[in-house]
């Protein structure tokens, strides 16, 4: 796995990371991820789901308002305000993903996407309290940032620069985030009781976006939310048509809860 620095601290960075989205528009881009089609797929109707850290409850809504019996935590007291002003019956609320308010063995599926990499310490305590609340046979839906090859020959090379000249102006840096390998995180989950059975890329479905791309250069930033001006869409197509792995955002794991 691949450390990665910024130049914000955490309050900042979840000032960048929120302040500026709206919970409508979050919602309005579920549809057109591809993980969507995976939630139809394996999420478990009748049984009760967590968002593990849920942020503007984009999915808790979407996967709601489609029958779903969902309910979502995150560690921002302020992002889950907005949600229940937003819609004050959301089943949402403040809380650490490593010590849940829920009793040993009773969620179906846990669903944690682009969380548990911002652990500096790592996923460990996360991940054993995601275990601990799964029933025998339970999901976790797990996604993390994909170190993928755009990342290594581009991104994270530019990025590295970009840090150096920031510090040598006097600037500190702090931890960001981990970025994986699919292998790292099958291994991971397998290392922690769940037994992976379908890893595959994480990011839009339409050639000409790219959550990956958009994260990384905001030059090719769009005004609305995670679309991209002309010359980041053709970057996109083209990289995209050759292989969505080489810019997807994330890698998605679907895993069982190994039977007790």
């Amino acid at each position: 796995m691949r450390k990665i620095f910024t130049i914000r601290h955490i309050d900042a960075q979840r000032e960048h990371m929120w302040s500026a989205r709206r919970i409508e528009e979050e919602v309005a881009a579920c549809p057109r991820r591809r993980i969507a089609g995976y939630f139809m797929e394996y999420l478990p109707k009748g049984e009760p789901i967590l968002e593990a850290g849920c942020g503007l409850g984009a999915w808790v809504i979407y996967l709601g308002d489609l029958g779903y019996d969902i309910a979502g935590i995150d560690n921002d007291a302020q992002v889950i305000g907005r949600l229940k002003e937003w819609r004050p019956s959301m089943n949402v609320s403040a809380g650490d993903i490593r010590r849940l308010p829920y009793e040993t063995g009773t969620l179906g599926a846990v669903i944690s996407l682009g969380v548990m990499e911002h652990f500096e310490e790592g996923c460990d305590e996360a991940m054993r309290e995601t275990w601990r609340v799964l029933c025998p046979g339970g999901l976790i839906f797990f996604t993390v940032p994909l170190d993928n090859i755009f990342r290594k020959v581009i991104a994270h090379p530019l990025r590295g620069f970009y840090l150096r000249w920031r510090r040598a102006h006097g600037e500190s840096i702090h931890f960001a985030e981990y970025r994986y390998t699919p292998g790292e995180v099958e291994r991971m989950l397998a290392r922690h009781g769940f037994t992976p059975f379908l890893t595959t890329w994480d990011d839009f479905t339409e050639k000409g976006m790219s959550l990956g791309i958009w994260a990384d250069f905001p030059p090719f930033h769009e005004k609305g939310l995670y679309e991209m001006n002309v010359p980041g869409r053709a970057v996109a197509w083209v990289l995209n048509s050759l292989s969505p792995w080489l810019v997807s955002a994330g890698v998605l794991c679907i895993a069982r809860k190994k039977g007790e």
